[in-house]
């Protein structure tokens, strides 16, 4: 049976080590009345730094994905000390794709910053040319949550800086070290105060809104990033918000059952399923079932929970009230006929907590109905992959959903039915290491966009250039009289395929310019 045990009172945020319950030194948080400053501090770098081209910021942004790799040691030992995870598991899935990332995210900032012409009829608009630029909005504001502390930085810090911005992060006050190191890297490699650091809890990130950036980037709760979105409104500041996740797998009787337990168990447990989208929940065709939930169980029995030994697949559960949320969620499912298939329990040290399969859950239970954000997958057994569909869209969140099969057509079309941004077929959530692909969602997970070109509204506004060559008046402007009504009447022919009319526009046009002119004559001095 679960344990629900509290052993309150609990340690103040980044002060413990979730893998050892040991302490770690306090970072202080930056007085409120001081965030306003950082801003202005960064606004002042910022006007140098978008002046430069592309390609020289680009150069910067890859030298501090570089200095990152060869410092790598630093930054794991510091993520691990700080959520618990594994130096495994920080090497692999937060700090070794940086470069590559980089990369990319240059060449869709080239497409996202790229100058377009405006098209316009050489009838209606002669003589003259336009084109749209992107220009940086100033000042982005990062407030990033403690599960992937590094990875989930560097995603907006990317697309910010290359668009020309100056940035302010605000690191989870659970890891507060992360964001420290990271400014210290970027001081290195970029411009000086062009990236700052606020350190502290809520109370710091609402002074940061309210501090006059320009754009907010928010990944947290439904809740706060709902307060967030709100005040960005009122302030009229660019808002972008990643929120919650319950993720659903489909699982079809014809799926290839080896791969497909392993795949689920690694995208539901991965980062002890502290990540919005972990698969959560699980639709299993009753031919299967049995055998599938025998498979998961046996296999979430074999994870080793750190630090358990040298290499463990999962690392401890962040912090108290993180546990408190599965442990209640577990006792729930089980209060009304879940089966408890493995798992259940917390691990032998620190925050730790077994990977749990939880068998026969419904959607009366809090499981399969809220955010779970721990170690827990809830298979929900169903008749038919229509049921499997239909149950899977009722969800408040829509990040990820996935089907697996070997019928690879009939899976990417049940996909496309599933209500999410991301739709995957016999895998799951890997688009997040891709710079080149949107990671999005729909309902309650937020309006954001994170990564590819698509994100960058959130970093840029566009900016028309507008050049007239022409040395005369335009025939439409003042005065008024009955060539201007027969020239609106001409227009109209023109557009609806009269090609005869170009040479009736070019003698109204005319004869409109030459009374504007009297217009201009009459109106002198």
């Amino acid at each position: 049976m679960p344990q629900t045990q509290q052993e309150h009172p609990i340690p103040a945020a980044g002060t413990y080590s979730p893998a050892y319950g040991s302490a770690l030194e306090p970072v202080a948080a930056t007085p409120v009345d001081e965030v306003a400053q950082v801003v202005l501090n960064a606004r002042q770098a910022q006007g140098a730094w978008a002046a430069l081209p592309l390609k020289e910021r680009v150069a910067a942004v890859k030298a501090f994905a570089r200095r990152v790799l060869e410092r790598h040691e630093e930054i794991v030992a510091i993520i691990s000390s700080e959520t618990g995870k594994s130096a495994t598991e920080v090497l692999v899935n937060e700090v070794s794709g940086i470069n590559e990332y980089a990369a990319i995210a240059a060449k869709e900032a080239a497409e996202a910053l790229k100058p377009t012409r405006v098209a316009m009829s050489m009838v209606a608009y002669p003589g003259k040319r336009a084109v749209v630029e992107m220009v940086p909005r100033g000042v982005v504001g990062i407030i990033a949550p403690w599960n992937y502390p590094l990875s989930i930085f560097f995603k907006p810090l990317f697309p910010a800086l290359l668009s020309g911005n100056a940035v302010v992060l605000k690191p989870s006050e659970y890891t507060p070290r992360t964001g420290a190191w990271l400014a210290e890297q970027c001081a290195a490699t970029l411009p000086a105060g062009l990236v700052q650091v606020v350190q502290g809890a809520g109370e710091v990130g609402a002074a940061l809104l309210e501090s006059g950036i320009d754009a907010v980037v928010f990944t947290g709760s439904v809740a706060t990033g709902k307060k967030i979105a709100a005040r960005a409104g009122e302030l009229l500041i660019a808002c972008s918000i990643e929120l919650g996740g319950k993720d659903a797998a489909i699982v079809l009787q014809d799926c290839n059952m080896e791969r497909t337990v392993v795949g689920i168990g690694q995208w539901a447990f991965h980062n002890c399923g502290q990540n919005c989208a972990a698969i959560e929940r699980v639709y299993v065709e009753d031919a299967i079932a049995d055998e599938f939930v025998a498979r998961l169980g046996r296999l979430a029995d074999k994870l080793r929970v750190a630090p358990e030994a040298e290499f463990c697949e999962l690392g401890p559960l962040q912090n108290h009230l993180q546990r408190d949320i599965v442990e209640a969620h577990v006792k729930d499912a089980l209060a009304k006929g879940a089966t408890l298939v493995a798992g259940g329990e917390r691990a032998q040290s620190g925050l730790g907590y077994r990977p749990t399969v939880l068998d026969h859950c419904t959607h009366a239970m809090e499981v399969v109905t809220e955010e779970t954000f721990g170690p827990v997958i809830a298979v929900v057994r169903v008749k038919d992959a229509d049921e499997a569909v239909r149950l899977a869209n009722d969800a408040k969140y829509g990040l990820n959903g996935s089907v697996w099969t070997r019928n690879l057509r009939r899976g990417e079309q049940l996909a496309r039915r599933l209500e999410v941004g991301i739709a995957l077929v016999n895998n799951h959530a890997i688009t997040g290491a891709l710079a080149n692909v949107p990671w999005t969602g729909v309902k309650d997970t937020g309006t954001g966009i994170a990564a590819s070109r698509f994100s960058y509204p959130t970093y840029v506004r566009p900016r028309t250039i507008f050049v007239d060559r022409n040395t005369k008046a335009d025939p439409w402007w003042f005065p008024a009289n009955a060539d201007l009504h027969e020239l609106g009447k001409t227009l109209i022919a023109f557009s609806l395929g009269n090609l005869g009319a170009a040479f009736k526009l070019a003698k109204i046009a005319s004869r409109r310019v030459k009374a504007i002119e009297v217009l201009a004559r009459n109106n002198e001095a």
